[in-house]
């Protein structure tokens, strides 16, 4: 008899501590998806703003999230074309292919234009998952010596 009062006991238990777990894991993945919309509500109105008929007939440039004048241009090798300098990004630990391809779709091509990002610009370009929340932060910290420093290869 006293098996089954420890057995069911323990069942009770276990029951409680998921409970306990999934409660905590639901209101940090609930407060993720909070941020997340808030800055795709942001990024819609942005988008969405309505034009006058005068921005309509004069098409002004879109700004990029960084001014590229601070891009110092190398020309291409054969075609005569201006690139701008890129660092190689993936220096930065924690930066690999992936996160460089898209710092660069947003216009960071260099370790001081990521070093001059906010924690929330780089959340941004680079979405919202815990490990970029956690990291970003270090991430600018990194671009910030290094654009300091120069890279050490």
């Amino acid at each position: 008899m006293r098996v089954l009062k420890v057995f069911f006991l323990g069942l009770v238990y276990g029951w409680f501590m998921r409970w306990i777990i999934d409660k905590i894991f639901l209101e940090e993945n609930l407060r993720i998806l909070t941020n997340e919309n808030v800055l795709l509500i942001q990024r819609v109105k942005t988008l969405e703003a309505p034009k006058s008929l005068e921005t309509l007939s004069v098409q002004q440039p879109v700004a990029s999230p960084l001014p590229m004048e601070e891009v110092s241009p190398i020309p291409a090798s054969e075609t005569g074309s201006i690139v701008p300098h890129r660092d190689d990004l993936k220096m930065i630990k924690g930066v690999g292919p992936k996160i460089e391809k898209k710092l660069n779709e947003a216009g960071v091509y260099t370790f001081d234009q990521m070093s001059r990002l906010t924690t929330a610009e780089l959340q941004a370009i680079l979405g919202l998952s815990q490990r970029v929340v956690q990291n970003s932060e270090n991430l600018i910290s990194q671009a910030k010596k290094f654009a300091q420093d120069g890279p050490k290869g």
